[in-house]
């Protein structure tokens, strides 16, 4: 009866296992990847509206506001 307790995971628990490690690494990933997308477009924000703000200008269809 004690041996049976200390036996070694069976294939399919490995299987699990490593299965289940690999979403969450995957998940980590996405939401990284996310995370620095939206930092780069939060730093980025205030040159492209002068790019647009420059382009609307030279334009002269409206007066800026």
């Amino acid at each position: 009866m004690t041996e049976d307790y200390y036996a070694e995971p069976t294939e399919e628990k490995k299987r699990n296992t490593t299965l289940i490690i690999i979403i969450v690494v995957v998940v980590v990933l996405i939401v990284l990847c996310c995370c620095c997308v939206l930092g780069l477009l939060t730093l980025a924000g205030p040159a492209v509206g002068n790019v647009f703000s420059n382009i609307i200008e030279e334009l002269e269809m409206t007066p800026m506001p």
